[in-house]
């Protein structure tokens, strides 16, 4: 999907940050290295000494990776599928997988943000075996047009012991045909896409991460849970994501969401229709956040520097 090591959860991505002008306005900036310092308000622990990851671990069948803050992610590329829209097959790092993050909240017990893409038959397992683990289903929708095999996006959270819904967690995707997270080896190089002069365009560094270049742009509004009352770190749906999947000859693929305020929402999607992109869905991934925000996926193919110049046109509407 879109995952990393420190590097591996599906939105996190060590990156330059963004030109000055973005970095100072009030919507949503890039990141940088070192993420910005948290603004005021509620902010997750430094981190729970009594949380036994080893036992949160155990539960979900795989290691996770630490990140920048307290959280601790991982992902699940579903390499399985092939997956085909609008005459492109797609990668699994154009958000085709599954991702966790858990932030530590006191004890044993954490703030699960998570999704899955799920096939039609797989849906309905999914969700029963994440409601059985005690788990809240947050939205179910689409992300992309028609494809091929048809596609959900199952989104959900938790807020208990974090062993128990790792463990959940483990029971959904055994209810569906995803492989287990491969080793970490070396990603592949992306042929055919200048991504140093996309690197340029939109002012920051991408990573490349199973078969797409990837950049995430954390909001700048600090956005509360108010169920567990902690600040999110942009890795836990707190941030825009914008995804290059190289077609050949410097064209591309884009796809993913901007993460948006409701005062952000409609010039962000002006833009983005300005400049020939199209706009797929809007719609919600969390019950509990606030403000609330918004993600608007999109879509486009052609020249790869050409799409990047729409995507900075519309971040610049977030200031």
């Amino acid at each position: 999907m879109n995952s990393r090591s420190q590097a591996s959860p599906l939105r996190v991505l060590g990156a330059a940050a963004l030109i000055a002008g973005l970095a100072a306005g009030c919507g949503t900036t890039p990141p940088a290295h070192s993420p910005p310092a948290p603004a005021p308000g509620p902010s997750a622990p430094p981190g729970s000494p009594t949380l036994d990851w080893a036992a949160v671990e155990r539960s979900l069948g795989t290691p996770l990776d630490t990140g920048e803050g307290a959280e601790r992610s991982t992902d699940f590329p579903r390499t399985d599928l092939h997956v085909n829209t609008r005459g492109v097959q797609l990668q699994p790092g154009m958000e085709i997988g599954a991702e966790v993050h858990f932030l530590p909240t006191g004890g044993n017990n954490a703030l699960l943000i998570g999704e899955m893409t799920v096939t039609d038959r797989e849906q309905p397992r999914v969700i029963d075996a994440l409601q059985r683990g005690g788990l809240e289903i947050t939205a179910v929708h689409k992300h992309m047009y028609a494809q091929t095999p048809d596609l959900w996006w199952v989104h959900f959270d938790g807020y208990n012991d974090a062993a128990a819904e790792a463990a959940a967690v483990h029971n959904a995707l055994a209810a569906t045909a995803m492989p287990p997270k491969p080793p970490p080896g070396a990603e592949e190089p992306l042929r055919g896409l200048d991504t140093a002069a996309l690197d340029r365009i939109i002012g920051a560094s991408g990573r490349a991460e199973d078969g797409a270049y990837q950049y995430h742009v954390p909001v700048t509004t600090p956005i509360t849970d108010t169920r567990a009352q902690v600040q999110l770190p942009y890795p836990m749906e707190a941030s825009t994501l914008l995804l290059f999947q190289p077609l050949g000859n410097n064209q591309a693929a884009i796809n993913g969401d901007f993460a948006l305020t409701a005062d952000q929402l409609n010039p962000v999607m002006s833009a983005l229709r300005e400049h020939g992109i199209h706009i797929v869905t809007v719609h919600n991934h969390m019950i509990h956040e606030q403000p609330r925000l918004f993600y608007v996926h999109y879509w486009a193919t052609g020249d790869a520097p050409t799409l990047a110049r729409a995507l900075r046109a519309a971040l610049d509407r977030t200031r």
